[in-house]
């Protein structure tokens, strides 16, 4: 049977798309903001939150794309874009810093977690705190994170940081679990109960 992709949009609702830590100072010092993932299907869904380590930086306008609310207009002014939820803006104005970036070519900025490794997913169950977390979400489920940054120890000057968490989806449309039947059955008779080479098979699913 030919398995095809879903929508993750159909499938998943998080409520917001720009999370806004705001300033502090260098130290190591934690801050945390909440982003909640809501299945909105009536099937499980196997779900991956992964902080973007690999990305040395973002094109402009890829993230203008992807996250228009923090687009600005010729005059400078925010964007007025209707979204699930107002406010998703930076606390920075993103072409001013990458401008300000000599390091890097202007249509390009810099990903923080790639240069301070600064950003972790906390575990809801065990509060550890991690670059990866895999989990199953039920039907019409939902479920509270906390995305952590830690700040950096030996930054010498301010400095804007941005990175992106990667919301990723392990599931086929056809597998339905929990309607033909479990994702612990299936992880049994696929993977011989073996959840790592199940993350290993879907990896490349995890990155549409």
């Amino acid at each position: 049977m030919e398995l095809s992709y879903q929508d993750i949009d159909s499938v998943l609702y998080t409520d917001t798309k720009v999370m806004n830590f705001g300033s502090y100072l260098p130290g190591g010092k934690l801050l945390g903001s909440n982003l909640t993932v809501q299945n909105i299907t009536n099937c499980e869904q196997i779900i991956e939150l992964s902080v973007d380590s690999s990305s040395f930086r973002y094109k402009i306008d890829d993230l203008y794309q992807v996250f228009p609310a923090i687009q600005k207009n010729a005059k400078g002014s925010a964007t007025q874009v209707k979204q699930d939820k107002e406010g998703d803006v930076l606390p920075f104005d993103i072409d001013q810093l990458k401008q300000s970036d000599k390091s890097s070519k202007l249509d390009f900025i810099k990903n923080s977690e790639y240069i301070h490794e600064a950003w972790f997913v906390e575990n809801p169950v065990s509060r550890e705190l991690t670059k990866r977390i895999t989990l199953k979400l039920g039907p019409m489920a939902q479920q509270d994170f906390i995305i952590v940054n830690r700040s950096p120890m030996q930054v010498k000057k301010t400095e804007n940081m941005l990175s992106i968490i990667n919301v990723g989806l392990l599931t086929y449309k056809e597998e339905q679990f929990g309607v033909k039947h479990s994702f612990e059955n299936f992880l049994n008779y696929q993977y011989n109960n073996d959840m790592k080479m199940f993350l290993a098979d879907r990896k490349d699913l995890a990155n549409i």
